[in-house]
């Protein structure tokens, strides 16, 4: 019993103590993703090992035209970029994206993935204190 008090009590100040964790996730691609989640605008897709394979889940959601899966994704993949490399990179990667939506959909992004523009909507910066 003691060995599971301790267990217990030890959790929670691990927690505590490492809040760094908190910190990573403060960029607009994850709040707006994480809000678009948690809205029930789309699920939460599976995890991922990387950006990569994020990215090749998008393409290949693309040639299934399954619309709401391919912005999810794309979402998912601009979200891991934005906390391993940076939201300029992220911001580029972006534009990419989007160009290549328009390119197999041959329609605007709005009108080709709409739900990505509803994923990724502006938002404020977040501070990290």
């Amino acid at each position: 019993m003691k060995h599971l008090y301790m267990l217990g009590l030890w959790m929670p100040i691990q927690l505590w103590i490492t809040p760094g964790a908190a910190a990573k996730t403060c960029s607009p691609y994850r709040i707006n993703y994480e809000s678009a989640i948690a809205q029930g605008l789309i699920s939460r897709p599976s995890l991922v090992n990387s950006a990569y394979q994020s990215r090749q889940l998008f393409q290949v959601a693309m040639r299934r035209n399954d619309r709401i899966e391919a912005a999810s994704r794309a979402a998912q993949y601009l979200v891991i970029l934005s906390e391993d490399q940076g939201k300029n990179k992220a911001d580029q990667a972006r534009k990419t994206l989007e160009k290549e939506m328009v390119g197999y959909y041959a329609q605007p992004v709005e009108v080709a993935l709409p739900m990505f523009e509803v994923i990724l909507k502006n938002s404020p910066h977040c501070s990290i204190s």
